[in-house]
């Protein structure tokens, strides 16, 4: 039935380190065999994120301050809650009412990652997604208008950015936990489907910290509300944490066309329904992939879960035709993100996709425009 899926037909895989050590792997064998080893280790984890939160709230740490207002977009898990998506949207917005908008982004995975790099300057790309990253490469694609640049200090790359180029406002790309920069508006993410990952703080759960800092954030978001079936569940966790109500705005991902990698062609989603698939990719939220692609009316005959940032070779394409070969599939699927890293690998008439998801504020979007409007006026 469309929207259900056999999980025997996903498949991971893993790189391994050259000492030989999986940390994922073992990860799960201890949260298999030895939970309370995780959680023991999790206690002093947890205490070390809130007393560097309190550091900087009491003012015993600095936060610099960037000349330009700063729109910080944050989650507090491990994996992917949308944060790029949002952040373009946001982009979006403000660059409709006329604003020249800086991305900075860490530039996660890319070489050369103490080097403060320009991806964008609003008007030509720079660099590739192996010097920058492919979530900061992606958004310089998806925003050609904006400046995006990446480093490790997101307060010393905004100094540098302005010695480049001007701009109106600063966006902040997976900056919950970069406190050393003051925000003006500090946006947090919660993935509605992932009520788990709020279990613990690592390596017991997947929580960067403790869940009580959400009262610390400006607006409260809760992602992939297209599955409400977990919204009330979230809200109730997060509102204990934080000991008192609060007034959460939704985001719905929203699939939007096919488009062939190698060529650059388009297709709606209708052309491909019916069809049988493979999918694959190496993001932080795969299953969320696969429901976008399975609501656009496709099947999906096989999945392959590549390590998050997975950095494709020759050889993996090769690998990927003939898995689809075997399997006796008409097309592959993968995200935006993937086929930047896999396009200069592609022969021509290579059967691969990628599908465009979106996302659209469902609740909320005017108290956002107005917080928006009053830092960015």
């Amino acid at each position: 039935m469309r929207g259900e899926y056999d999980l025997r037909h996903v498949s991971s895989v893993n790189t391994t380190p050259a000492n030989g050590v999986n940390p994922e792997r073992l990860w799960r064998w201890l949260d298999r065999r030895s939970p309370w080893i995780l959680r023991w280790c999790a206690v002093p984890y947890g205490a070390v994120g809130r007393l560097r939160r309190t550091a900087y709230q009491c003012g015993w740490f600095p936060q610099h301050r960037l000349p330009k207002p700063v729109i910080s977009v944050g989650n507090m898990t491990v994996g992917g809650t949308g944060k790029t998506p949002l952040v373009m949207w946001l982009a979006a917005r403000l660059h409709e009412r006329g604003k020249r908008v800086a991305i900075l982004s860490r530039g996660y995975g890319r070489q050369g990652s103490s080097v403060n790099r320009l991806v964008s300057d609003g008007v030509s790309l720079m660099g590739d997604w192996r010097s920058v990253g492919d979530e900061a490469m992606l958004m310089a694609h998806k925003c050609p208008w904006a400046v995006v640049a990446v480093g490790s200090n997101r307060y010393r790359l905004g100094q540098w950015v302005l010695e480049q180029t001007s701009c109106d406002c600063f966006l902040l790309d997976d900056g919950f936990q970069h406190l050393s920069l003051y925000r003006d508006l500090d946006v947090l993410l919660f993935d509605a489907t992932d009520v788990e990952g709020l279990s613990g703080v690592l390596p017991a759960g997947r929580m960067r910290e403790p869940l009580s800092a959400a009262k610390w954030a400006t607006t409260i978001i809760f992602s992939r509300t297209e599955r409400d079936g977990s919204v009330a569940s979230l809200q109730n966790q997060i509102e204990q944490s934080v000991g008192t109500s609060i007034v959460p705005l939704r985001l719905e991902t929203v699939p939007g066309c096919f488009t062939h990698i190698a060529t650059g062609k388009s297709q709606q989603g209708v052309a491909f329904k019916g069809i049988s698939c493979m999918l694959f990719c190496g993001i932080g939220n795969p299953a969320s992939f696969r429901s976008s692609v399975i609501s656009c009316g496709l099947t999906v005959g096989e999945e392959v879960r590549y390590p998050d940032h997975f950095a494709y070779s020759e050889q993996d394409v090769k690998a990927i035709r003939l898995r689809m070969q075997r399997l006796g599939l008409d097309l592959a699927i993968t995200t935006e993100k993937d086929a930047l890293k896999i396009k200069e690998h592609l022969k021509h008439d290579d059967p691969l996709w990628a599908l465009d998801v979106q996302v659209r504020m469902t609740q909320g979007e005017e108290r956002l425009l107005e917080q928006l409007q009053a830092i960015c006026p």
